[in-house]
């Protein structure tokens, strides 16, 4: 058969094909379910090239030692399907590498024995060469305790096959055409394993052909290679370049993609960067973000914001989506982080408008009665409501420019607030006129407090920005009630008056205003 001319070949262009999918699949051995899968590659790989250089030597000797090199991939392939297997199908593979290594006592036992088989003899009854097709090669006769090694390892590929095939019959419709790609696949050299002794197929390295399919069909089941196909190959790189972070979980909680953002992202929110989150858990974020864990464990969608632990000013959006409705229970989730900090600033912008007089700093008129209504009294303890006016403040205008008097107004606001930041709620409430309220145990606290302001402003002095220096003075009206149903219009109208008698009598002073009548409860 002329085609027979160029099998060598055939077997190191299989050998070179395993070999790209084994390390293209190398990146992915902290996954679960791809952690061996690199590794049985690199064997069927060796499986090819080892056959190839057993029927390309010429001297008997040269070809019986590929022969015994073949057996250590040939043993090991079998055992490591069956770890792919397990790791693909399973919850948990604690322990599995550990297995693995006393599993493959016998087979390191087997090669040993074959080695020295011209010794004893215990593993082959008789060696020749033999040709087929114009293909020669080595044809052994084994011996009982050949064939128990044999079996012992044929044991494991069917064992994968019966862990597919349950979580075949289990599956989701979403898994059931990947896995059956992988059952059929899996089951051409478990198959084979038996037919071909009864066939009497004896071509050298048939045996290596018929992991091809296994490996094809297991490569393309795990994942797809993106460079194979122009649509998955589109598709990852519209993930790879998307700004919103995508991150894919299993239904056992570990992560099995995650596009750049989403690692950036994942990153920053728990507060380490490894080399990849693929094959990790997401535990660590649900622990940190409780709201989010309990609707993730309900596998329910849902729509966070969250700040970044590293600073106030980065807010992602998050939003849960399964990836499977009608099986929750047994679905991944899909994780997409959005950069919601530019909203966050935007409306922290607006808030701050709404509510922040922009020379000063302090509360607006109107939000300052806002939050003075939503106060309320504490027990034991009453509320007071301070009026201030900067006296002479049209002849500082008139005198130095009206910028000076801006000047002179944040300097103000700036005292106000070091003294008021923690102890009440200070606003502007007209041009030069503010107001604070805080809690005080009663009138004559809430008058002495007024009197220590005023007279700390009669020692300052605010300096402009030309170098001149102005003394400021304030005068203070004062209101102060007890009672929790006392509206604000009330206590700034006794204020008010209070104020206007100050400036009246000769400014610089504090004078307290008369007890609001209560009339309606101060509202939220």
């Amino acid at each position: 058969m002329p085609w027979m001319q160029g099998y060598p070949y055939y077997l190191l262009l299989g050998s070179v094909l395993t070999l790209y999918m084994g390390v293209s699949s190398h990146k992915y051995r902290k996954t679960p379910g791809r952690r061996y899968l690199w590794f049985l590659m690199l064997l069927i790989s060796c499986i090819f090239a080892v056959t190839a250089a057993e029927i390309m030597s010429l001297s008997f000797h040269t070809k019986l030692w590929w022969k015994n090199v073949q057996q250590v991939p040939l043993f090991l392939s079998t055992l490591f399907t069956y770890a792919v297997i397990k790791d693909y199908v399973s919850r948990s593979n604690e322990g599995l590498s550990r297995r693995l290594i006393y599993f493959s006592i016998p087979v390191v036992l087997d090669v040993i024995l074959i080695f020295t088989d011209s010794f004893h003899h215990l593993m082959r009854s008789e060696v020749s060469v033999g040709t087929v097709a114009g293909v020669s090669g080595i044809v052994v006769q084994p011996t009982l305790l050949s064939m128990g090694f044999i079996a012992y390892d044929q044991l494991f590929g069917l064992y994968a096959a019966y862990l597919l095939l349950v979580s075949l019959l289990n599956a989701p419709k979403y898994y059931f055409r990947r896995n059956s790609l992988l059952m059929i696949g899996l089951m051409i050299p478990v198959v084979c394993s038996f037919l071909l002794p009864i066939l009497k197929i004896t071509i050298t390295g048939f045996t290596a052909f018929t992991y091809l399919p296994a490996v094809l069909a297991t490569y393309f089941s795990l994942f797809r290679d993106a460079r194979l196909s122009i649509y998955p190959l589109a598709k990852s790189e519209i993930l790879e370049n998307m700004k919103d972070g995508i991150i894919l979980t299993d239904r056992y909680d570990i992560i099995i993609d995650v596009n750049e953002a989403g690692h950036v992202m994942l990153s920053d929110l728990i507060g380490e960067m490894p080399e990849t989150w693929q094959g990790r858990s997401i535990q660590p974020l649900l622990e940190l973000h409780l709201e989010i864990g309990y609707n993730y464990t309900q596998r329910s969608e849902g729509q966070f914001e969250i700040e970044s632990p590293r600073s106030a000013d980065i807010c992602y959006g998050v939003s849960l989506i399964a990836t499977d409705q009608t099986k929750t229970e047994t679905t991944g989730m899909l994780i997409v982080f959005s950069d919601h900090s530019e909203k966050k600033r935007y409306e922290r912008e607006l808030l701050h408008q709404a509510t922040v007089d922009d020379l000063t700093g302090l509360y607006n008129r109107r939000h300052f009665m806002r939050m003075v209504q939503s106060h309320g009294i504490q027990d034991g303890a009453g509320m007071a409501l301070l009026l201030f006016d900067i006296d002479d403040f049209k002849l500082i205008n008139d005198t130095y420019g009206h910028l000076a008097g801006d000047q002179a107004l944040v300097n103000f606001s700036q005292k106000i607030l070091k003294v008021y930041k923690n102890n009440g709620i200070a606003g502007r409430v007209g041009g030069e006129e503010f107001a604070v309220c805080f809690f005080a145990s009663n009138e004559r606290a809430a008058l002495e407090e007024a009197e220590n302001f005023r007279a700390m402003m009669s020692d300052h002095v605010c300096i402009l920005d030309e170098g001149q220096s102005i003394q400021l003075t304030v005068s203070i009206g004062i209101a102060f009630t007890e009672h929790s149903n006392v509206t604000y219009e009330d206590l700034y109208r006794q204020a008010d008056e209070a104020l206007y008698l100050s400036k009246a009598t000769g400014k610089n002073r504090v004078t307290l205003g008369g007890q609001p009548i209560p009339r309606e409860a101060i509202k939220g």
